[in-house]
């Protein structure tokens, strides 16, 4: 029997539905499922997804040659469905035959609706009537329990905000956990950090003093997207911590203030850092939306605004602007206080979701956090994997 084709990546697409009918001309494949469902595919699309030898390499799963490189005119010749249901195609140009899954052709059928993205979430939007504390997982076996890790990155990817209980508070153990998601994004703090009260601090974060809710280094053009904060020692008096979902101001603000809501997303602020051997800046709208008008990203970090190079009849305006946004954030419908608890390891967007805390007693007790940083990349990677896994075991690949 011949071996099934690989798949153009290395994931795993089991089907619970046949290949019934095949219709082709030269150009477009037509099938007809078991279910009823009817999927069209262009030929040149077919060509260009060709995982066999001829086109990706059987290692990488990457592309050897671009599709500008294959025949002009590659059409389908013939096109059928062997006995383990896998579809056939034999082109009319001199090219080799090629072969796919049912279970990848339904997955990536764009005719109808692919299959949903594994490492994206419904973003959840919330305030305090909606979340009254940080979602939270039992993460004392989050080094070696995907389960508990994949519920921990659900709750991060929904609501760009999750904590995890009774993790090990030993140093370094941030790390740890974080690269069970992916690599670690150095910046100028280091690989990780140490949130203590400085006797010369470099940061208002190394003080005792309240910091307001803010996004870590906006003065990078490209912004931390994750953050971990993992609490060490707390025996302080104050100090809880506070989040605020940067979205959900901005859609309230979006709905109540248009006006103020494009001002804050078009118009420039810039952020620089404090610092003797480091100058960072960054000019960037405080709301910024993607191509299809959704949000995206909020750079609020009022310790490190720069001062303000806009033109002279808008200047008024863009602070009226950045105090109707900062007063809204300081609603207290916005503001999830926690407390810092030895063994909670706190994971937000830090391209959503504005965190400080509240001032504490550095004179009693000893206060430790220790942090570092990924991206959001890393938490779609991992979320994709963790469902890849999932798949290879339920066909016991």
């Amino acid at each position: 029997m011949m071996e099934q084709p690989v798949t153009p990546d290395f994931d795993f697409y089991p089907c619970e539905h046949n290949i019934n009918h095949v219709e082709f001309t030269s150009h477009t494949l037509t099938l007809i499922w078991s279910d009823e469902r009817t999927s069209q595919f262009y030929a040149c699309w077919l060509a260009d997804n060709d995982a066999g030898p001829a086109v990706t390499n059987a290692l990488t799963r990457e592309r050897e040659i671009d599709f500008v490189d294959m025949p002009d005119d590659i059409g389908i010749q013939r096109a059928s469905v062997s006995g383990d249901g896998t579809l056939n195609i034999a082109w009319t140009a001199n090219w080799p035959e090629s072969r796919f899954l049912p279970g990848w052709l339904r997955a990536h059928d764009y005719s109808n609706n692919p299959l949903p993205d594994d490492g994206q979430r419904q973003v959840t939007a919330w305030n305090t009537n909606d979340l009254t504390e940080p979602p939270t997982t039992d993460g004392t076996e989050i080094l070696s329990d995907d389960d508990v890790l994949e519920s921990w990155l659900d709750s991060l990817a929904r609501y760009g905000l999750a904590r995890l209980a009774n993790v090990t508070p030993d140093d370094g153990m941030v790390a740890d956990v974080v690269r069970r998601i992916g690599p670690i994004r150095p910046t100028n703090f280091g690989f990780t950090y140490d949130v203590k009260t400085k006797a010369n601090p470099d940061s208002n974060a190394y003080t005792d003093m309240a910091l307001d809710s803010h996004t870590d280094l906006a003065t990078r053009e490209y912004q931390p997207g994750l953050q971990f904060l993992h609490c060490l020692r707390n025996s302080t008096i104050g100090g809880a911590g506070t989040m605020v979902d940067g979205f959900k101001v901005a859609e309230d603000i979006r709905s109540d203030n248009p006006e103020v809501f494009e001002i804050l997303s078009t118009w420039n602020w810039t952020f620089t850092n404090r610092a003797l051997d480091t100058d960072y800046r960054w000019i960037t709208p405080l709301i910024i939306l993607d191509r299809e008008g959704q949000l995206s990203e909020m750079r609020m970090t009022a310790f490190l605004r720069g001062p303000l190079a806009m033109p002279f009849d808008k200047t008024e305006k863009a602070y009226a602007a950045y105090r109707y946004l900062v007063e809204k954030i300081r609603e207290p419908q916005y503001r999830l206080r926690f407390d810092y608890r030895p063994g909670d390891l706190v994971a937000y967007d830090n391209r959503r979701i504005l965190h400080g805390r509240e001032a504490f007693s550095s004179g009693e007790g000893e206060r430790w956090l220790q942090g570092c940083y990924s991206e959001r990349d890393e938490l779609r990677s991992r979320l994709r994997i963790l469902a890849r896994n999932r798949r290879a075991a339920k066909i016991g690949a």
